[in-house]
């Protein structure tokens, strides 16, 4: 992959996290949604969130309504692909908080719904 080396991380294109996405679906058999931040010093934080189910989305719905970042974070601890993300988004030091509340409020803009259109006359 090309990019300059920056903090032991290396800069990426959109298009090779797309690919990476891609490639982490077909191993996961799912859809697969990169994160990418800005690591507030030049570099970024790169991650990878698979699509939650059904269940995880209305979950993460219901508990939204009480307590919404709760919800988001709880979110992404289920649909993290630890092992392919910057350690950053989920560590827990207290420096690395705006990239994990970042990445949790990410994960929650994946729970979509569709409004109904229909109107009587």
């Amino acid at each position: 992959m090309t990019g300059n080396k920056l903090n032991n991380y290396t800069m990426k294109t959109i298009e090779e996290l797309e690919l990476k996405a891609d490639e982490l679906g077909k191993i996961h058999g799912c859809k697969v949604h990169p994160l990418l931040f800005d690591d507030g010093n030049g570099g970024q934080v790169i991650g990878f969130i698979k699509e939650p189910q059904r269940i995880v989305k209305m979950r993460a719905l219901d508990k939204s309504f009480v307590s919404p970042v709760t919800a988001a974070s709880e979110l992404l601890d289920a649909c993290l692909i630890k092992e392919e993300s910057d350690a950053r988004i989920y560590s827990e030091a207290a420096e690395n908080d705006h990239i994990y509340i970042g990445a949790a409020m990410a994960a929650m803009d994946l729970v979509k719904m569709s409004v109904n259109q229909f109107k009587k006359k």
